[in-house]
């Protein structure tokens, strides 16, 4: 299926025109940007990969602010810039590691993109005949339009496209299956790594690593935590017209994701952060059987408020 460009596609279609915006609009952008920026180019020796992905990744930002963002009329809680800037961090945290020196210059380059792109797209409509999820094949065909644009000597080369491409199609998300039976729970890496053979392992490992990168939440401090759980479930509200209860997604629907749905798939996924998820697994739990267990008629702000005193009760 083709996603063509959108208002804010063609609105911000070059990398000056976001630097305009950010520069006028979000000059907080300058922090991130200057600790991910110092740290690709020590990272990333090659001037001219430096510069690709600076371009895509700035342009990725800039529409992610004023789409779904800060800047956006209609901003979302939990898939705006400052999610990109989440996943910088987690990403510099992981290069750290002494585990990570095998990770190639195309590898930290397709990561960085991956953190920046890979949610560009969030209202598309959701196809359930099929596997891939409709906003992970919009975003992906944007990366690939902002990649033509900032990238006119091919320096990210088709072998490394399809593998930005397995990182964000793998990063549809949740539990389901699509029309030929195939049931899925968590991210689909691994289901679409089933009827493809030409990705090495390390590439493999890449792609799991930038799943595990975006769902590392379940393994920050439990105050940031809830905070990103609690953004969800507002972005959720804000753009289901289906309400959703707050019992529901903090009880069963916290467990469901918590402990069946997201998982560690990377070897240096699991060393980075399994650790904590396993620190924070029995707190949750117990968490999550409290508010199932609380009286059905409770409004959701009651039950939220309830939640973050359990929260501060055990962190």
């Amino acid at each position: 299926m083709i996603f063509p460009p959108d208002r804010i596609e063609k609105q911000i279609s070059c990398v000056d025109q976001a630097w305009e915006l950010l520069n006028f609009k979000l000059p907080q952008f300058n922090s991130i940007f200057s600790i991910w920026h110092d740290w690709f180019c020590e990272t990333v020796e090659d001037s001219d990969v430096q510069m690709v992905i600076t371009d895509a990744l700035i342009v990725s930002y800039a529409r992610m602010a004023l789409r779904n963002g800060t800047l956006s009329v209609n901003p979302r809680s939990y898939h705006s810039e400052k999610h990109i800037d989440d996943l910088l961090y987690r990403l510099i945290a992981v290069s750290n590691m002494s585990e990570s020196r095998g990770v190639t210059d195309y590898g930290w380059s397709l990561l960085s993109l991956f953190m920046s792109g890979h949610d560009l797209r969030q209202s598309e409509k959701n196809n359930d005949s099929v596997l891939i999820g409709d906003n992970e094949q919009a975003s992906f065909q944007e990366m690939v339009r902002i990649l033509d644009a900032v990238d006119g000597q091919r320096i990210v080369r088709n072998e490394h496209r399809e593998l930005l491409k397995l990182m964000i199609h793998g990063s549809t998300f949740g539990k389901g299956e699509d029309t030929e039976g195939n049931i899925y729970q968590g991210n689909l890496v691994k289901y679409l790594l089933k009827n493809v053979g030409y990705f090495e392992e390390s590439d493999k490992q890449l792609a799991y690593l930038a799943c595990d990168i975006d769902t590392a939440n379940v393994a920050a401090d439990l105050t940031d935590y809830a905070q990103s759980s609690i953004n969800v479930y507002n972005e959720i509200q804000n753009i289901s017209q289906n309400k959703l209860s707050a019992q529901t997604f903090f009880g069963e629907m916290q467990e469901q994701y918590f402990f069946e749905l997201q998982s560690f798939n990377s070897r240096i996924g699991l060393l980075a952060f399994d650790f904590q998820k396993q620190e924070n697994s029995p707190k949750i739990q117990l968490i999550s059987q409290k508010i199932k267990s609380l009286d059905k008629g409770l409004s959701n702000k009651t039950v939220v408020d309830y939640y973050l005193s359990q929260i501060k009760l055990m962190s």
